[in-house]
């Protein structure tokens, strides 16, 4: 559309969609009687003019060329179940049922967690740590870390729980279950324990 074309009203482009229609489909025009089937008449809009500009006359003489009869739009969505209930009536023995001829399309299965085992070691030379994984699928997944700092051996089964658990959010494992041989870690975490130091 030129850019005048695009500042004309609703009704306007309306006439003008269907004059190029005319053009672009002539030999349909001339061969069959057209149903235009929409929401407002355009035919009925160039006619109703009481003076007509030259646009609007070139397309009063190109819509009187051929058979163009108007049919207003009706609704569409409630029209088209109509037509789809219509087309397909239900059958007299036609009984409802709850029952789902398959049941295993509704079966979901729910993984079980992940598992983590963690434990540490501080001695004079150095503190270490291990985690392993289990997964859902029986996987056993072992890492060991050996940690830097020299650190008691609570503060190691912490440096151990913290790789572990970073670990799982890696390997995007959210439901876990925990598994640690530390009573003091066990209780701090179910907040039976109190922290007393940082």
């Amino acid at each position: 559309m030129t850019p005048n074309e695009l500042k004309y009203s609703l009704i306007e482009k309306l006439c003008l969609a269907l004059v190029f229609a005319i053009q672009k489909l002539k030999h349909y025009f001339q061969a069959h009687v057209v149903r235009l089937v929409s929401r407002a008449n355009p035919i009925k809009f160039v006619m109703s003019k009481p003076v007509l500009n030259d646009r609007l006359a070139r397309w009063y003489l190109q819509f009187q060329q051929f058979e163009i009869v108007y049919f207003p739009q009706k609704v569409v969505k409630g029209q088209a179940l109509a037509d789809f209930l219509a087309d397909h009536p239900i059958p007299d023995d036609w009984k409802l049922t709850d029952e789902l001829p398959d049941e295993d399309a509704m079966f979901i299965k729910v993984q079980p967690p992940c598992k983590m085992y963690f434990d540490s070691a501080a001695h004079r030379e150095g503190a270490g740590a291990g985690v392993v994984f289990v997964t859902s699928q029986g996987e056993v997944l072992p890492y060991s870390f050996t940690l830097t700092q020299h650190c008691t051996n609570n503060v190691t089964e912490y440096q151990a729980l913290i790789l572990g658990l970073e670990m799982a959010v890696d390997m995007r494992q959210f439901q876990l279950h925990i598994f640690v041989d530390s009573e003091l870690v066990i209780n701090q975490l179910l907040g039976s324990y109190e922290v007393k130091k940082p």
